[in-house]
């Protein structure tokens, strides 16, 4: 085994293109197609340009070939996009099942739409998803209506497949209450469910995993009953044999990019498999699959029908004009801020200003995805570090640092206030004393309120781009990374869950379910709900209610009603009366 793992990584098994471990010879063989972490189905605009309809016409290639590949996803399909944000990723399902996938993980974007969303959606596919690691905990069942194990003969070979999550992301996912599921350590029930196929009869073993690298690494190290580790979660391409056993780890890249091409061969019974790896780029020289395509171009001419639907109402005007968003507070930076902050589950959230992008005002009234469309265009990614009290001034600084210029870097915040004086030099703006952190604890008003302290620790949700240091912001570049860009929330992703969250309280009865869909509702009594239904009060606001991100009107049931509240005070500017919005 030794010498097979050598000869592989002579021949540039590592980390991309061809791994190889040899046999004599096969009698039985089988081909394995990977791919794992896609979000937009339509092709990019640079190469490898990927998508669904190519990725699609290389896996029918095997098939017309008459190589029956065995076709496995490593999970994350439902989100995040554009388009999942207004279908909450039923695109994915048509399009899985014409690739003609035979088996798949759940990742940690697949629970981004709530866990009824991911049951209905993962019910239509034409095939299972796995996930044997996290579990019901009132009946030790797999979380999500998963299926633990897969056991197939499949062209003369016994395979047996485990679906295997990490601990890291499941622990920030704002759609799943920690009380509701027992995690079981990828290791220990990796273990025992490859000993159970081996007992079944299964000759080759694969683990199907949704965990980062070095976790992939620990699995195939520890547990020398798996031959193969296909992974995702992360986004680069990996293929390498894994000492001290030398099973085959591939991670097959992101967005339909990369499609990996596994080759299984058997000499005999009871002998390890031979395994090879190839790397297939999907580049703009790959034919689009027809029948594919046609999916692909129905759901983007869906998603310009959908852009007209309702999402939200407001009562107050939302102020996006870039005059205000990047000059002083706004009740728009005010809503996704908070929104962001509940859902990052941070104690402070400091959002760069350019992240807002529609430059109007939205009207009071029903809101549309268009609308949010343009105030969040982009889908960057966020992240929650942690940073001492010194680093959030330093930041809040950097922030200011160009005011009045209408500069990107100018903040929105939640969770704090301050104070800055602009007439004051660049890095010496913020009024000392002047900080303080609110809704300590859930509390709001002036009982939540403490004076930021430079020694202590905070919880900070960022862009990433601000956390890398970008326009400024290179005292956060040291700063502990407490939730990755891959387990944070999106802000499209955290808007939308909100406002579904107001359908699902507007809708709610006695004796029903309330799915919790963001942590901003964690601390909301199902009891009080109900009570208040009996007594023919409305449900009480969720937590946070008083910033206006959830107000109950008797006409149009839950709606935003944000306004602007001393978050940031400039000395010697006076708050310019309320804009309105043109008719």
């Amino acid at each position: 085994m030794a010498e097979l793992g050598k000869r592989a990584r002579e021949d540039g098994a590592e980390d991309e293109g061809r791994a190889v471990r040899t046999a004599s010879s096969a009698a039985r063989e089988l081909v394995v197609l990977h791919f794992n972490d896609v979000y937009s189905i339509e092709a990019a605009m640079r190469e490898p340009v990927g998508g669904a309809a190519r990725l699609a016409s290389k896996v029918k290639e095997f098939r017309d070939r008459g190589q029956n590949p065995l076709v496995l996803f490593s999970g994350d399909a439902y989100n995040p996009s554009l388009m999942s944000t207004m279908t909450l990723g039923a695109q994915m399902v048509p399009v899985l099942n014409e690739i003609g996938v035979n088996v798949a993980c759940i990742g940690n974007h697949d629970f981004d739409w709530g866990v009824d969303n991911l049951v209905k959606l993962n019910s239509q596919c034409n095939f299972p998803w796995l996930m044997a690691n996290v579990l019901q905990k009132d009946s030790d069942l797999p979380f999500a209506s998963a299926q633990a194990t897969w056991l197939h003969d499949w062209g003369g070979i016994k395979v047996g497949i485990v679906g295997l999550a990490e601990e890291d992301w499941l622990t920030t996912l704002g759609t799943v209450e920690p009380e509701d599921v027992a995690y079981v350590d990828f290791v220990e029930m990796g273990r025992r469910k490859a000993r159970e196929l081996k007992a079944q009869g299964a000759e080759v073993l694969i683990a199907l995993t949704h965990m980062r690298e070095p976790n992939d690494r620990k699995l195939a190290a520890e547990v020398p009953e798996f031959h193969l580790i296909l992974g995702g979660h992360d986004h680069q391409y990996v293929s390498a044999f894994i000492e001290p056993h030398n099973n085959l780890l591939v991670k097959s890249g992101t967005e339909f990019r990369d499609l990996s091409a596994i080759r299984v061969a058997l000499s005999g019974p009871g002998t390890d498999p031979a395994l090879s790896v190839e790397r297939i780029t999907i580049d703009s020289a790959v034919p689009e699959d027809p029948a594919t395509l046609e999916i692909v171009n129905q759901f983007m001419k869906l998603m310009g029908e959908k852009m007209d639907e309702e999402v939200g109402e407001t009562l107050e005007d939302l102020d996006g004009r870039f005059q205000v968003v990047r000059n002083r507070e706004s009740n728009l930076g005010n809503f996704v801020t908070d929104v962001w902050r509940k859902a990052a589950s941070a104690d402070i959230a400091i959002l760069n200003s350019g992240s807002l992008r529609s430059d109007t005002i939205h009207p009071a009234g029903k809101l549309k995805a268009r609308d949010w469309v343009a105030i969040l265009p982009m889908l960057d990614e966020t992240c929650v570090l942690e940073c001492s009290g010194a680093q959030v001034v330093a930041a809040l600084e950097n922030a200011v640092s160009q005011w009045p210029k209408l500069e990107g870097r100018f903040p929105q915040v939640s969770g704090l206030k301050f104070t800055f004086d602009p007439a004051q030099p660049p890095g010496h703006r913020v009024v000392p004393g002047s900080l303080v952190v609110t809704d300590v604890g859930g509390r709001e008003g002036p009982e939540g309120e403490e004076p930021l302290e430079a020694e202590r620790l905070y919880k900070v949700a960022v862009k990433e781009y601000l956390a890398q240091g970008h326009d400024g912001f290179d005292c956060l570049e040291g700063c502990k990374v407490l939730v990755v860009a891959e387990n944070a929330p999106l802000l499209p992703t955290a808007i939308k869950r909100h406002f579904i969250m107001l359908e699902v309280l507007a809708k709610w009865k006695p004796g029903g379910t309330l799915h919790s869909l963001t942590r901003l509702w964690r601390h909301r009594s199902k009891q009080q709900l109900k009570d208040a239904e009996e007594d023919g009060s409305p449900p009480p606001a969720p937590a946070g209610g008083p910033h206006g991100i959830a107000v109950f009107d008797p006409t149009r049931g839950y709606c935003i009603s944000p306004v602007v509240e001393g978050r940031i005070v400039i000395v010697g500017h006076e708050e310019p009366a309320a804009a309105v919005a043109p008719a």
